[in-house]
């Protein structure tokens, strides 16, 4: 697993703990923003090899 998804599930339960609307959704758009960065260089690197092959 990447440091990206593992990064999303803990503002994911962070997000579960907290009380605060607010402090919930900056918590929802972190997990959202690493999970684009785990899913972009994934697909980054799915490029890189097709390209290779």
């Amino acid at each position: 697993m990447s440091y990206f998804v593992r990064r999303a599930e803990q503002q994911l339960e962070l997000a579960q703990q907290a009380d605060h609307e607010q402090v919930v959704h900056a918590h929802y758009e972190l997990a959202n923003l690493y999970l684009d960065k785990a899913y972009a260089d994934a697909a980054a690197v799915v490029e890189v090899a097709a390209q290779a092959a």
